[in-house]
C-alpha cells in the first residue's frame, strides 16, 4: 500500500509507470507497405523468415504498436523503424519492426480537453491509468478511455512519453485530461 501511495505521489497527470514502448507504423516507406493486407513488408526481402503460409508478412504487436515480423537487417535498413525481440515466431533474427516511437508523433490534445492538474490526480485515477498503461491490448498506441471519479470526468489517453526519472528513453504512457 505504501508502494501504491509513492507510486501515486510520483506519477503525475502524465503517468510514465511502465517500460518503453514505440509507436504505430504509417505506411510512407515506398516499396514497404502491403497495402492489401495493410502490413509492413520487406519488398527487398525474398526469404520467408517472418512470413505466414501464404506469403504475407505476419502482423504483430508490440504493447500496443503495430508493427510486422520481418529479419533484424532489414528492419535496421529502415531509418525510422526499431526491432522488438520475442513477438514473432520462428528465428532470433525475426522481430516485430515497428515505427521507432517520437513524442512528437502523439496526437494534439483532445477537441475540449486540458491536461489535467497533478494537484487532481487521485490514488485511484493513478490505478486506473497504471491498468490501462499495463494493458497494451485493450489499449494500444493513442487509444482513449473515459471514466467519471464523482463530478469529475477524466479522459485518459496511451501516448509517447519523454525520458523521466523511471524511463531513459521514450516510452509507453497515459495522459490524464479533463474537460476544458
Amino acid at each position: 500500500m505504501r508502494r501504491a501511495a509513492i507510486l501515486a505521489a510520483l506519477c503525475c497527470a502524465t503517468l510514465t509507470c511502465g517500460v518503453a514502448q514505440p509507436p504505430a507504423p504509417d505506411d510512407h516507406d515506398a516499396g514497404l507497405i502491403n497495402h492489401d493486407a495493410g502490413n509492413l513488408v520487406d519488398a527487398g526481402d525474398s526469404s520467408d523468415a517472418g512470413e505466414a503460409d501464404g506469403g504475407a508478412a505476419i502482423s504483430c504487436s508490440w504493447s500496443g504498436a503495430p508493427g510486422v515480423c520481418i529479419p533484424v537487417t532489414a528492419c535496421a535498413a529502415i531509418s525510422d523503424r526499431t526491432s522488438e525481440a520475442h513477438e514473432c515466431p520462428g528465428p532470433a533474427d525475426i522481430q516485430c519492426c515497428i515505427v521507432t516511437p517520437r513524442v512528437a508523433d502523439n496526437p494534439p490534445v483532445p477537441a475540449g480537453y486540458k491536461l489535467m492538474a497533478q494537484a487532481q490526480v487521485t490514488s485511484e485515477m493513478t490505478t486506473w491509468a497504471v491498468a490501462i498503461l499495463h494493458d497494451s491490448a485493450g489499449y494500444p498506441m493513442f487509444s482513449t478511455a473515459m471514466k467519471s471519479f464523482g463530478a469529475l470526468n477524466v479522459l485518459a489517453r496511451v501516448e509517447w512519453h519523454p525520458p523521466d526519472f523511471q524511463n531513459s528513453v521514450v516510452h509507453r504512457g497515459v495522459t490524464l485530461y479533463v474537460p476544458d
